[in-house]
C-alpha cells in the first residue's frame, strides 16, 4: 500500500487526530478500515493491516535467544495499536505514543511507500533540518541518491 504527500493537522487534548482523506481513502479502496500505529524513529509508523500482519508475521520467526532483535521487538511490536478511524476520519493515539512522538498540537503526516508516519511539527522540522544543513544533502547529492535508486 503507498501513501502520498504530506500533510499538516492539529491533534486535540484528548489526543484524536483526524487522517488525511487520501491516506483514508486508500486504505478503504483496499478494504481495510483499520491501520496499526507504533512507535519508532522519533516518529509514529502507521502501516495498513495487511502490511502489518506481514511484519508481525516475519518477526514472529526471531529467534527468542536473539536479545538485541527481541529488544527491538518488544519495543516496536509492545508500542503498537489498531487504528480506526470513527466517522469524521479521526483516529485516537493513545498517551504513551504521543509521548514518544511529542504529539502535542501540530503534526505532520508524511506518506511513504509502505507507510505513513506522523511527526510532530517541531520534530520534522528539526528532521528536515537536519537534511538540509547535511553536507552531503546538495542537489548533486541528491541525483546521486536518486541514481543508486534506480530513479
Amino acid at each position: 500500500m503507498k501513501f502520498r504527500g504530506r500533510f499538516e493537522y492539529s491533534i486535540d487534548p484528548k489526543g484524536r487526530v483526524n487522517i488525511p482523506a487520501p491516506f483514508r481513502e486508500r486504505l478503504q479502496d483496499s478494504g481495510q478500515e483499520s491501520f496499526f500505529i507504533t512507535n519508532f524513529s522519533d516518529c509514529l509508523y502507521a502501516f495498513a493491516s495487511e502490511d502489518w500482519n506481514r511484519i508481525e508475521e516475519k518477526l514472529s520467526h526471531v529467534p527468542s535467544t536473539d536479545r538485541r532483535k527481541n529488544a527491538f521487538i518488544r519495543f516496536f511490536l509492545g508500542g503498537a495499536v489498531e487504528a480506526i478511524p470513527d466517522k469524521q476520519g479521526r483516529i485516537l493515539i493513545p498517551p504513551s505514543l504521543r509521548a514518544y512522538a511529542q504529539l502535542e498540537k501540530d503534526v505532520v503526516f508524511v506518506g511513504l511507500p509502505n507507510r505513513f508516519e506522523i511527526w510532530s511539527l517541531a520534530r520534522w522540522q528539526e528532521e528536515m533540518g537536519r537534511f538540509e544543513r547535511d553536507e552531503e544533502a546538495d542537489p548533486e547529492s541528491a541525483k546521486d541518491i536518486l541514481s543508486d535508486l534506480g530513479i
